[in-house]
């Protein structure tokens, strides 16, 4: 009988693993931008920033951003990986290279992030929190960021993002337009 009941649960353990696999995932390959605003320390500027994401594998994608505020410039690349775990979230992780430039000092280091992406029901909301860690050396930062966005047609969105942290608070607003369909679970 134990055998049996083992054999039933590694059926089981492998039809739940393989789950994430089936369902459907959110769409990687897009480019986003628009207005930016930043209180980094004891600065508040306004500027612009351009975004993308491109997807290599079936669960891995590029991932790139560049902002600019005046006096603080900043560009981060890396990758993401990513899985469904239902045909409305996907929860992803990923690295990044920072590169940051404050009047004429400059930094570079490293970011890490993970989070989750939600659609509603008809694919017209999209949530998408995250936990962003970036190293500079000698400062390090972690911040909540949280991005709403809502479908305009199957390839662009409004989209607006917030994120707080000890020394860089963001406030974001633009568009984006998705290669392909935003959600590919309806």
């Amino acid at each position: 009988m134990k055998a049996l009941t083992r054999t039933r649960l590694l059926i089981a353990a492998g039809a739940l693993a393989a789950l994430p696999g089936l369902a459907a995932a959110h769409n990687y390959s897009y480019i986003e931008g628009g207005y930016l605003n930043r209180d980094f320390g004891a600065d508040d500027e306004s500027g612009f920033r351009i975004a993308g994401s491109g997807s290599l594998a079936p669960h891995f994608a590029l991932i790139g951003e560049y902002a600019d505020t005046g006096d603080l410039e900043q560009i981060s690349a890396g990758g993401v990986g990513h899985t469904a775990l239902n045909n409305s979230v996907d929860i992803l992780a990923g690295v990044t290279y920072e590169h940051i430039e404050f009047g004429s000092a400059d930094d570079n280091g490293f970011g890490v992030r993970g989070g989750l992406r939600w659609q509603n029901a008809d694919g017209r909301l999209e949530l998408s929190p995250q936990i962003r860690y970036v190293d500079f050396g000698d400062d390090d930062d972690t911040s909540v960021h949280v991005a709403g966005l809502y479908g305009l047609t199957n390839e662009l969105d409004l989209v607006a993002a917030v994120q707080a942290a000890g020394d860089d608070d963001r406030v974001e607003a633009g568009l984006r337009y998705n290669f392909g369909p935003r959600h590919t679970g309806h």
